[in-house]
This record gives C-alpha cells, structure tokens and sequence, in this order.
C-alpha cells in the first residue's frame, strides 16, 4: 500500500519542492493539496492520509495549535512541517507541538521522502510494541558515567544492558542520555524512528507506560527496550530534568532492571539519572586524564551519594598506558575497583562498526566474560553466555544508510 499523503502549503514555491521531491516514486500517494486551512479538515476525512504536510505559515500563528491537533487527536497520523527558515528555534516549537520532523524548504527535494517512510515507521511501532509483565518489586536502575569522553562508556553500558536483556527472563531497558551524540542506536544498529525527543514533543507533565511505551524501540536480537537519544543535537533541549525522572519512574515500574548511559558533562539532567540509580557505575582507564577526572567526581560524589552506590569500572585494564597498573589506580582512587575490563579493540571496533554487540559476537572472548561478570555483579544473578556469535551486517551498507539518514 502506498503513503497516502496531504500537503497543506502556503506558496507555489513548496508546492514545486513537494512534487519534486515525491515525483516518481510509487510508494507515495499524493493525494491532495489544500491552500487553507477550512480545506484541510475535509481533505483528511476524506483520504484518511498517513502523513500531512504543513507548511509553517500554513494557519499564521496558528499553525502550532493546528500541528498539535492533527498529531495529537488522530495517532497514528503523522505531521511533517516544511520551514520556510531554517530556524532552530522555530524547529523546536514544531517539534514540542507534534511535528514528526521539520525540514527546511531549501532541504524538501532531499530530505522528505526518507523523512516520509521514518514517520510511517514511527506511526507502526505504536501498535507492534511488546507488553511486559514482571513483579510486584521496583527494579533497579545502574546509571553509567564515564568522567572523561573516549574511555568506552556507551560501549560497555550498552553490552551490558544486552547481556542483561539477552541472558535473564526479566525485562530490561535502556536509556540513552547522552542527549547530544548518543550512540545507542548505532551500536545497536537500529534505525532511531523514536527518541526521547519525540516523547518531549508529547510531554505534558506527566506519563505512564501506555504513553511511553510507543516511543521504546526492540533490539530483535535480545530483546532490550531502548529509549534513544535525539537524532540531532539541538533536539537535545527539548529535554527537562522533569521528563527524565518520569520517564525513569515509569521504567523502574515496568522493567527488572534499566540501564542509564549518561552523558560526561555532569548537569541537571545527568545528576538527575544519578539521583535515581541504585548503583553508579563510574568507568575508567589507565591513562592520567581519565584518572584524574575520576578522582575530581568521586570527590564530589561521595559529597552526594553513600559510597555503597558506587561500582568503578576499569576499562582496557590490560593496556599499558604509561605503566599505570589496576593496583595503582586503587591506590590512587582509594577505592576497590568492582570490575576490570579487558582491551581487546580489533573485536570493540568491529562489533561497533557493525552494530552487534560484542557478547554476542564473541560470548566467550575474554572481553565478553568480564561485561558478563560485571551484568551479573550488578543484578545479583549468575550470567551463562551462549557459545553461538551473531551474524554482522556489511559496514558499507550500514555506512550508507546512515548518511543518507535512515539508519
């Protein structure tokens, strides 16, 4: 079936750019074209369209309220606004209505098709979204944090949440709240239709499973429910502090166990996550930055949060960086480290190429045994990795899809 679609446009110029752009391409109906607002209404009831086009002077200054009720009242309709300026804050507001993407008018012959089948995507998911069932006690939720950007943070929070999610019958989830480059999806290899910031666009304050549940994505091969980082960086600010401790709420209550991987700049909403966490997990390496901007948080945090909250990770614990030992960070940190994780960066650097996650790659690689180890100290539950490695996809391809932005 193809995407039936209405463009609701203000100027013959968007009329050309829309045409252009959907000209030739058999899966997208266009079904109509209306130029105001009265024609609009009856357009929809008429042709019942998956995707509205609306041109952001469409209504004036009514065109937010409008975008609101179309996203909002007939789900799973999906609204894509065409900006005559290519203005962030104007994008933001069209994001916090409803709009499903916003595209620069200059941007329509590239962007809208891919723009297109991303937003049917997202309108599927709402009714193809598992429902989990666990116990009666609140799960637990391990935020991770790395002082320092490059020491493997998102690889080792997102290997652990599939070790979790792929060797326990127990639901678990991921968060990603590296809000400006999360690499959750890419590490992963899905394809981001929902993140946190299209949950923004819908917040009013409060939420509940049945309205977050549209916005988690499936990793098909464990099973992990993520909740994924804005695709782009402005999108970041969508974001509040309030948002994140709902959502982190509303997690706990649904799954046994929520992994958080948070961004290095410790602000509101990062403080937030750790707030929450029953364990913090703080990753490390052996070089002397890393270490001391290790000490500087652990200063603070012990200010903060009771010692028995915190799980130092070492990462690349084999390295030889400077001829700095594990025993030496101990001594250094003057604490006990809760995990050392092995270096082994032809199989990292593949399986992040890739977008398979190295334990299940590679199970019983050095590297994969110790994340078990490190999963099955942190949920109190013994981890027994398979034997059989995932299948990689081919990193041209996936290169190629992600530039041309639907992956």
């Amino acid at each position: 079936m193809p995407i039936t679609v209405i463009a609701a446009l203000s100027s013959e110029k968007e009329r050309q750019a829309v045409e252009a752009a959907l000209s030739g391409d058999s899966d997208v109906y266009l079904a109509a074209i209306v130029e105001a607002p009265d024609q609009l209404e009856p357009a929809r009831m008429d042709y019942n369209p998956d995707v509205i086009i609306v041109s952001s002077q469409f209504a004036d200054d009514q065109t937010y309220g409008l975008v609101e009720r179309l996203s909002s009242r007939h789900p799973p309709l999906q609204v894509i606004v065409i900006a005559s300026v290519d203005d962030s804050q104007l994008i933001r507001n069209f994001v916090r209505a409803g709009a499903a993407d916003v595209i620069p008018l200059a941007s329509v012959r590239l962007e809208l098709p891919s723009s297109l089948r991303l937003a049917i995507r997202r309108g599927e998911r709402r009714s193809s979204i598992p429902t989990f069932q666990r116990g009666p006690e609140p799960g637990k939720i391990f935020a991770f944090y790395g002082p320092k950007g490059g020491i493997g943070t998102s690889l080792l929070s997102v290997n652990t949440a599939v070790a979790l999610a792929s060797r326990l019958p127990q639901p678990v989830a991921l968060v990603d709240l590296s809000l400006q480059f999360g690499s959750a999806t890419m590490l992963l290899n899905l394809s981001p239709d929902t993140t946190i910031a299209s949950l923004a666009q819908r917040f009013q304050g409060d939420l509940d499973w049945e309205g977050l549940q549209p916005f988690m994505l499936t990793h098909p091969d464990s099973g992990l429910q993520l909740l994924a980082a804005p695709t782009r960086p402005e999108l970041a600010d969508l974001i509040s502090t309030l948002l994140v401790e709902k959502v982190l709420q509303v997690l706990r209550n649904q799954f046994s166990f929520v992994i958080v991987d948070t961004a290095t700049t410790l602000n509101d909403i990062t403080l937030s996550a750790l707030d929450t966490a029953d364990a913090i997990v703080i990753v490390t390496a052996l070089d002397v930055l890393a270490l001391r901007n290790t000490q500087l948080v652990l200063g603070m945090f012990r200010k903060l949060y009771p010692s028995e909250r915190f799980q130092i990770v070492l990462n690349r614990a084999n390295a030889q960086f400077g001829g700095l030992t594990p025993a030496q960070v101990e001594e250094l940190l003057d604490t006990s480290l809760s995990a050392q994780i092995p270096s082994d960066g032809q199989l990292a650097v593949s399986s992040l190429n890739d977008g398979v996650p190295f334990i299940l790659r590679s199970p019983q690689s050095p590297l994969s045994q110790a994340v078990f180890q490190l999963a099955g100290a942190l949920s109190r539950q013994p981890m027994a990795p398979a034997a059989a490695p995932a299948p990689s996809p081919s990193l041209f391809g996936r290169l190629f899809r992600f530039l041309l932005g639907t992956e």
